[in-house]
């Protein structure tokens, strides 16, 4: 397992009344699909954006491909690192089309095809940006980082503007994306359900990282989830406490199999 970002003992305030990380620790493994969750307020976002510069100063604390990220000019930090935060949207073009184009650098034609047809932008390229809603804008910018991405993506709030099969079909494009372009991405739900098809989870809470591993081995950990205020998946959530009175010996996500495997 070969790390691309480590978090060492995070520490960040708004001011001192307001402690938005205190000892984070984190580690990202690389070429992977890692989500990070937690209850409102826990700062998802506040984490996309520290990573999203390299303005953090405390040496040794968040480590990037191997180098502390002081270590980086703005110029090399920014092509390693990319980010996608839909609040901060701007768009320079006013079609679709000319927009998916105007940074790339080197026009790459096989990879920008690529990334039209899975986010399924086809129907979109010679609409006016003005006119597209809330999701379509969401998609055109996630596709546009992905077309300047060398190394890391990190994605703000995947989940808030898509429902649960929505960010699932996203998901999985991702994990394609990632095993064909070799980049590592990071992105924050709100929906643990959402978190499912991920190679890690990571649970942030009171400023520090309460839970991390493979998705359904987090999970499990009900408990913990609970005390968080967080609400864990259905079949998840029945699954444990089936396993609690011997009645399942593993998680079980699909609801058939669960009633064959109760009835028999």
């Amino acid at each position: 397992m070969e790390i691309i970002l480590n978090i060492n003992n995070l520490e960040y305030s708004y001011n001192d009344n307001n402690i938005i990380f205190n000892n984070l620790c984190m580690y990202i493994e690389k070429h992977s699909l890692t989500a990070i969750s937690g209850p409102n307020n826990s700062g998802k976002t506040t984490l996309i954006r520290l990573l999203s510069n390299n303005n953090y100063n405390k040496k040794e604390t968040i480590i990037i491909d191997g180098k502390d990220i002081i270590e980086y000019t703005k110029k090399e930090y920014d092509n390693i690192v990319e980010s996608l935060l839909f609040q901060d949207k701007l768009f320079k073009e006013v079609k679709v089309k000319d927009e998916l184009y105007i940074d790339q650098i080197i026009i790459n034609e096989e990879k920008t095809k690529y990334i039209i047809d899975n986010l399924k932008l086809n129907k979109l390229l010679n609409k006016e940006i003005n006119k597209l809603d809330s999701k379509d804008l969401y998609k055109l910018l996630l596709a546009k980082k992905l077309l300047n991405t060398n190394k890391i993506l990190l994605i703000d709030s995947l989940d808030e503007y898509f429902n649960y099969e929505e960010v699932n079909s996203i998901i999985k494009f991702l994990k394609k994306y990632i095993e064909k372009y070799k980049i590592t991405i990071i992105i924050t739900i709100n929906k643990l359900n959402n978190s499912l098809n991920v190679d890690n989870l990571f649970i942030i809470n009171d400023g520090r990282t309460i839970l991390y591993g493979k998705p359904l081995e987090v999970l499990e950990k009900d408990n913990i989830l609970n005390k968080a205020g967080l609400e864990i998946p259905f079949m998840i959530d029945l699954s444990v406490k089936l396993k609690d009175y011997n009645l399942l010996n593993k998680i079980e996500l699909n609801k058939e199999r669960l009633i064959n495997k109760l009835w028999k």
